[in-house]
């Protein structure tokens, strides 16, 4: 683990960083110079440094006014191969600009989904959305309102996500990579660029409020982001390291940078500490890759099935509920009675019926207050009377 740790509270971290992204958001410009920066700068200055990271000057024509700040550090929308009809999330959306980047790149039969914590930000994101209409002729992104630790998006909903110059700015990054496991499909992607550590910053530079909102203080070793991604269950991780993006930022005398500069050893630069990092992962569409695919939902199907095996009908009606509340799927859980059925060798058709039942939405049981019988282990201590 890196020692790269701001001393201030969580939530005091989303605070700072909510109110020095609210005021770039207000402002429409930078919090540090007319130079391009991490932390916002004019029109044209945004626009030469999105080009110098490898967006096409034709996307940028389509963009709402505005929409690019300078805020990035990489260009994911490259990086996720997007097709059309897929369902894209981008963490941490500002002003919309890679939405509207990905939007046209998925097409009439997909959707780009923004979400961002700075209610200025969604603000001037969701303004945004008339202008793309009218120069796309899409009606396919949307603006959410939510942190990158508890998005507001269904389990396994998405196919791509991506982000941009956001991760590092998260007091909790190992949850974000848990929700970004939880909210892809089977076989989704990640394409996300962000700022990286090749060693431990100088606690003077990891105690500059600017340099956290400026994507610098929050960051943490590569290594480090690795593992994170594979602890959530992600697989065919990649990192790329470009070190060059941040040389162009000391050489255009970024204020932000001379500033770390002026804290750093002697005889050393910002890139020898910081890299942009393009990190590719995947969430494994099968077993097998060693990462498990018993999620909760899947652990009450399995539990319904033996209620059916077991001729169990408080079982069935336990854990009904709570594959329900789990966005489980009646048809779903109708694969898990027919298999269960299946395999039965004398099927009691009583505990059937019920089963039709409740799938048919005849029922909707109180899942908290039934209980197996018998000997089984008490809700109270467990919350699954079955085991």
């Amino acid at each position: 683990m890196s020692n790269n740790r701001s001393s201030l509270k969580p939530e005091s971290v989303r605070q700072k960083v909510r109110e020095g992204y609210g005021k770039i958001a207000v402002s429409g410009g930078s919090c540090c110079s007319t130079k391009p920066g991490c932390c916002g700068s004019n029109a044209a200055a945004s626009a030469e440094l999105v080009q110098h990271i490898g967006y096409d000057a034709k996307e940028l024509t389509a963009l709402p006014d505005g929409a690019n700040m300078g805020l990035s550090c990489g260009n994911p929308t490259a990086l996720a191969s997007l097709k059309p009809g897929e369902v894209v999330l981008d963490l941490g959306a500002g002003g919309g600009f890679d939405v509207f980047i990905a939007g046209p790149k998925v097409g009439a039969t997909g959707r780009v989904i923004g979400v961002d914590m700075t209610p200025e930000m969604l603000a001037k994101a969701r303004k945004n959305i008339a202008t793309y209409r009218k120069r796309t002729k899409l009606d396919n992104v949307e603006f959410r309102l939510g942190e990158i630790e508890r998005l507001p998006v269904a389990d396994a909903s998405v196919d791509v996500i991506i982000s941009n110059c956001v991760i590092n700015l998260s007091p909790d990054k190992p949850q974000v990579w848990k929700e970004i496991a939880r909210v892809l499909k089977p076989g989704g992607r990640v394409a996300v660029s962000d700022l990286a550590l090749i060693k431990p910053l100088p606690k003077a530079v990891t105690g500059m409020i600017e340099a956290l909102v400026g994507c610098i203080a929050g960051a943490v070793l590569a290594s480090e982001t690795e593992r994170m991604a594979r602890e959530a269950g992600l697989a065919d991780i990649k990192l790329t390291p470009k070190s060059a993006y941040i040389d162009t930022m000391t050489d255009w005398k970024d204020p932000l940078y001379q500033k770390i500069l002026k804290h750093l050893p002697k005889r050393t630069k910002p890139s020898d500490y910081i890299t942009s990092l393009s990190v590719q992962a995947q969430k494994p569409a099968t077993c097998g890759c060693g990462a498990s695919l018993v999620t909760p939902a899947v652990n009450e199907l399995v539990a319904i099935g033996a209620a059916i095996t077991a001729n169990c009908e408080p079982c069935f009606k336990y854990h009904y509920g709570q594959a329900r509340k789990l966005g489980v799927s009646p048809q779903d859980m109708a694969v898990a009675v027919k298999t269960a059925n299946s395999v039965k060798q004398a099927p009691a058709r009583s505990v059937l019926q019920l089963a039709e039942r409740f799938l048919q939405g005849d029922f909707t049981p109180t899942a908290d207050k039934v209980c197996c019988p018998g000997p089984a282990v008490s809700p109270n201590k467990k919350g699954n009377c079955c085991g």
